[in-house]
C-alpha cells in the first residue's frame, strides 16, 4: 500500500508536516528475525541498522508510521539528551546528517544550531520580545538545527524496506510472551521471534510494565506563512531555533515556508488517558489558548496573526531525564527504548542505532539507560 502522508493521526489536531509514500506489505509474517514495536524514529531506526547489519526485522506500527511523537515533534535537531551528554550518545547530531545523506533523505535538514533564551536582560543577544511581561535574550549557543521530521521519519521507514526490512501499519501489539520464547500477540495473529524491541516512547509501560516513567501531551501552534519584513522584525532572519533554559517554558523554529512554530504546556496522563484527550476536550483546547495568547503578546507584530495550526504530541520522560535504553526484566532479548523528555530527534535516531548493534554484535547498551531510576 503506499500513500502521500500527513500527520492528523488522532484527535490531536493536525500539524503543517507533509510526508512522501511509505509502501508497506498486505500480510504479516508469523516468524521473524527480530521484531519492533513502534514506527517512530526510533523504532524505523533500529529497522534500519538491523537490515545492515544483515538481520532481518519486521516493524509493527499500531496505526501509521510517524503518527506518534515523532510525526508530532516540532522538529528541534538537539544533541544528546535533555540531561547532557551522555556516554555512547554525544555526536548524535553528526549522525543523524550522515544517515541523512547516505540515504538522501530529503527532510530539510539544517544545522545552524539552536539558541538557549532565558527570560533576562543581558545576555549574548538581547531579543526583541516581551514574554508575559519579561524581556528574552539569548544566553547560548549549542548544536543542532531543525528538520520536517515526517519527511526524516518516513525517509528513514523507506531505507529500512530498502534494506529488507518488513513494516506492518495498524498492527497494534496487544502482549508479548516473554517466556523460553518470544511470541508478539496482536489481534491478527502472532509472530515468533529471538528479539524484541519496545520503542513505543509513551505506551512502553502498556507492554513493559517496570518501566519508570510518565507520559503527557505537549502542545504547538504553527503561524500562518511570515513576510520576511515580519520575519526580520522577530530575529528570526538566520532560521535558527530555540528554547529557554528558565520558565516559562517556550520553543520555537521556523520552516522553510516561513510559519513560525511554537511550542509549550504540559497535559500529563496515561498513554490510555492521552488517548482519550482530543480537541473537543476543555483541557486541550485551554492549552492551545494559552499558547496562542502568549504567542501573540511576543511582540507588536504577531498580534493579529493567524495560526494555520494548532495541535498536540505524545512525550515520555522519566524522574532524571535519560532516556530508556536497556532490557527488559528477566529477558535480555527484549530492548526497550524511549522517554527522550523533549529530546528525542537526534537521540532516537542514534538510539535506534545502539539496539541494533545490541542484537547483531551483542555490544552493551549504556548503563545509564536502566529501567530502574
Amino acid at each position: 500500500m503506499s500513500e502521500t502522508r500527513t500527520v492528523s493521526a488522532r484527535a490531536w489536531g493536525a500539524t503543517p508536516w507533509q510526508g512522501g509514500q511509505l509502501r508497506t506489505p498486505k500480510s504479516m509474517p508469523s516468524r521473524a528475525d527480530a521484531v519492533i514495536v513502534g514506527g517512530g524514529l526510533t523504532g524505523c531506526s533500529a529497522a534500519y541498522h538491523l537490515s545492515r547489519l544483515g538481520i532481518r526485522p519486521v516493524l509493527l506500527e499500531a496505526e501509521l508510521v510517524a503518527s506518534g511523537a515523532s510525526g508530532r515533534t516540532g522538529g528541534i535537531v538537539l544533541e544528546g539528551s535533555a540531561a547532557g551528554p551522555l556516554d555512547q550518545a554525544n555526536a548524535c547530531v553528526p549522525g543523524l546528517a550522515k544517515l541523512v545523506e547516505r540515504e538522501q533523505i530529503e527532510c530539510e535538514l539544517r544545522l545552524p544550531g539552536c539558541w538557549e533564551i532565558g527570560h533576562r536582560d543581558g545576555g549574548v543577544r538581547r531579543l526583541p520580545w516581551i514574554d508575559e511581561g519579561k524581556p528574552v535574550s539569548v544566553t547560548g549557543h549549542v548544536p543542532g538545527g531543525t528538520v520536517e521530521p515526517l519527511r526524516l521519519t518516513l525517509g528513514i521507514a523507506n531505507a529500512a524496506l530498502r534494506a529488507g526490512a518488513i513494516i506492518c501499519e495498524h498492527a497494534r501489539v496487544t502482549h508479548i510472551d516473554s517466556g523460553d520464547h518470544l511470541v508478539v500477540e496482536l489481534a491478527e495473529g502472532q509472530i515468533r521471534t529471538d528479539w524484541v524491541i519496545v520503542a513505543a516512547n509513551a505506551w512502553i509501560k502498556s507492554l513493559v510494565h517496570d518501566a519508570h516513567m510518565g507520559s503527557a501531551l505537549t502542545f504547538a501552534c504553527a503561524t500562518e506563512v511570515l513576510n520576511e519584513k515580519v520575519i526580520e522584525a522577530l530575529g528570526f532572519q538566520d532560521k535558527i531555533p530555540f528554547y529557554t533554559v528558565d520558565l516559562p517554558y517556550l520553543w520555537g523554529r521556523i520552516t522553510g515556508e516561513g510559519r513560525i512554530i511554537f511550542g509549550s504546556g504540559l497535559l500529563f496522563d496515561s498513554s490510555q488517558g492521552l488517548e482519550e484527550t482530543g480537541l473537543e476536550t476543555r483541557s486541550f483546547a485551554r492549552a492551545i489558548e494559552v499558547l496562542t495568547r502568549r504567542v501573540r503578546g511576543l511582540h507588536p507584530a504577531l498580534v493579529n496573526t493567524r495560526f494555520s495550526h494548532g495541535w498536540a504530541g505524545p512525550i515520555a520522560f522519566t524522574q532524571d531525564q535519560k532516556p530508556i535504553l536497556t532490557c527488559a526484566p528477566n529477558q535480555r532479548r527484549m530492548l526497550v527504548a524511549g522517554a527522550y523528555a523533549g529530546h528525542g530527534v537526534a537521540m532516537s535516531v542514534r538510539a535506534g542505532e545502539l539496539l541494533a548493534l545490541a542484537v547483531a554484535r551483542n555490544d552493551p547498551l549504556p548503563e545509564w539507560g536502566a529501567l530502574a531510576r
